[in-house]
């Protein structure tokens, strides 16, 4: 029997731990072969058929989720017209609380898995093999059963998902893993709070697993919804994770307030970018807190994250969701000012998704919600926030990823940002000025957004100063000896910039790692420029400052910068 597992990534550089699982629990069953296939949701529809009908399989199974389901029907609508005799799974959770009428619906969908499916996929495949197509499994929903219950996978039966595959092959895409299962918290907005019961995989096999993941070199991210909900356990992984020999790097969702001393003296020593963490704030409201059954002490939290901001070895991205219940607008804005301050790598503003079999959802005319009745089921407003103000957040985000999640604007937005009691009012104020040009939701180019910050800021800042800081961030993203024109006049150092680069004592203080090189070498991989403003040291001074292509600094890998004398 053949046997194909499909999984539609949201991009290309994401895998699918799911299919890999059910994979490796019938690879070794007799007559079976298995196959793995991973597009993305980028790939068109054609080519995705294409290739499933070319492989011929007997049975086909899809990992369900938001951001594929409605390409997986599409495909699987045409599928059991050109394949009529193919078996078609689904599974996932966009699909386990279905219920029989999905069938009327999509009765070209022939079994669905509710739940976790690593010990009822073997068993609808024995099924087929033996040739029945009629059957009654707990947890397999079919036209003639509803599914029943299903408690789900012992974790300790659980295969390696990615057992026999070369890591390396990985270099640059991000792997997911999981180290437990559940959640020992209750946010009504999330499917974990589903799941009561945290199932803890054994050490001993979480560090074997993480030496080979670690041999890929890329960013190996948990699904573990709270990775740090057993303290000494976390101190293990984290300790190992610290000592592998390895470029990769480790996503993990932690509760910060839970974050110990132990766990942060261990974080204090991690090679920089060794670890990742995400830390879900979603509101600072304490009422909205209360409803959505978290229990999240904001002040605990941001000692946590200053702590780990001093380190500097570690990014931080912190997570608000828009359309909380009992957030209005004002709320909104005071916790995004809140966690702003904190002065996170990455603020993920996220809109909440009425996702099936969440609490929030079932509780939905309590709050007035509105919401999109297709995937992702976004919300479009609610008793405390209209969709004018759900609009208005989500062209915010707009200009909050291009101009602070980016990294590239760092040292003018510390200066700007410094003058704003509020910093959402200075997101308000750029998103203003960006909507009066009509370049909202537009495709910018680099120096286009550049531009735009320039002309904003000359209105309201002293203009030399914010020229010479964007001018600074400019070359620490593009090497150029010629600026665009928006700026003032590159300074014309070529001749004092190659004198400088004759005396091997500059070279040696300035440059190690080109030693031995000659000049005009040299010259191709830095730049010099002359500022009237220290941007280093924030005060108005004219310096000169050589830019380090060659050497990478810091959490975000931009170039190595010097004071020098020319």
């Amino acid at each position: 029997m053949n046997i194909l597992l499909v999984g539609i990534n949201a991009k290309y550089v994401h895998t699918n731990i799911a299919i890999r699982y059910l994979h490796q629990k019938i690879k070794d069953m007799t007559d079976v072969k298995s196959e793995i296939y991973e597009p993305s949701i980028n790939n068109h529809l054609d080519e995705i058929i294409t290739e499933v009908y070319r492989k011929k399989p007997e049975v086909v199974g899809f990992s369900c989720y938001i951001w594929n389901i409605s390409m997986v029907l599409k495909i699987c609508q045409s599928l059991k017209q050109i394949l009529p005799n193919t078996a078609i799974i689904l599974g996932g959770p966009e699909v386990s609380y279905e219920g029989k009428e999905f069938f009327n619906q999509h009765p070209y969908i022939d079994y669905i898995i509710k739940g976790e499916g690593e010990e009822n996929f073997p068993k609808i495949v024995g099924q087929l093999e033996a040739g029945f197509k009629a059957f009654k499994i707990d947890g397999i929903l079919t036209q003639e059963h509803d599914g029943g219950y299903y408690a789900g996978a012992n974790v300790t039966d659980l295969p390696f998902p990615y057992d026999g595959e070369d890591m390396r092959s990985y270099k640059n895409k991000l792997l997911y893993y999981e180290a437990s299962r559940g959640c020992p918290f209750n946010c009504s907005y999330c499917l974990s709070s589903t799941h009561k019961q945290v199932k803890l995989l054994p050490i001993d096999r979480i560090k074997k697993e993480l030496k080979q993941l670690a041999q890929t070199d890329g960013t190996i991210k948990f699904v573990d919804r709270t990775f740090n909900c057993k303290n000494s356990r976390t101190i293990e992984i984290l300790e190992f994770i610290k000592e592998l020999n390895t470029n990769s790097t480790f996503h993990l969702e932690v509760t910060a307030h839970l974050l110990s001393k132990e766990v942060l003296k261990i974080l204090s020593t991690m090679p920089k970018n060794r670890v990742q963490l995400e830390i879900g704030v979603q509101s600072t409201n304490p009422k909205t807190i209360k409803e959505i059954n978290r229990t999240t002490d904001f002040n605990i939290l941001s000692e946590k994250v200053k702590s780990i901001n001093d380190m500097q070895n570690i990014h931080q991205h912190l997570d608000l969701i828009a359309g909380l219940p009992y957030e209005d607008l004002n709320s909104f804005q005071k916790s995004f000012d809140d966690v702003i301050n904190l002065k996170p790598h990455k603020l993920q503003l996220g809109f909440l998704k009425m996702l099936k079999g969440s609490k929030v959802k079932k509780e939905a005319e309590k709050h007035g919600y509105k919401y999109n009745k297709f995937p992702p089921y976004e919300i479009l407003e609610n008793n405390y926030m209209s969709y004018s103000d759900i609009s208005y957040l989500k062209d915010i985000e707009e200009v909050v990823e291009t101009y602070y999640n980016s990294h590239k604007f760092d040292y003018t937005l510390a200066y700007i940002l410094g003058k704003y009691s509020s910093k959402f009012k200075f997101f308000e104020e750029l998103h203003s000025f960006v909507a009066e040009k009509g370049l909202l939701n537009k495709n910018l180019s680099h120096d286009n957004k550049f531009a735009i910050l320039l002309e904003f800021g000359q209105q309201k800042f002293d203009s030399v100063v914010l020229e010479e800081l964007l001018i600074f961030d400019y070359l620490q993203h593009k090497r150029t000896h010629s600026l665009p024109s928006f700026f003032r006049q590159q300074n014309k150092l070529k001749e004092k910039v190659f004198e400088f680069l004759k005396e091997e004592k500059h070279i040696a203080a300035h440059l190690p790692n080109l030693v031995g090189k000659r000049p005009t070498e040299i010259y191709k991989k830095i730049m010099v420029e002359k500022f009237d403003y220290n941007p280093v040291h924030c005060k108005k001074e004219t310096v000169y400052i050589l830019f380090d292509y060659t050497e990478k600094t810091g959490l975000f890998e931009q170039p190595a910068i010097h004071l020098i004398q020319l």
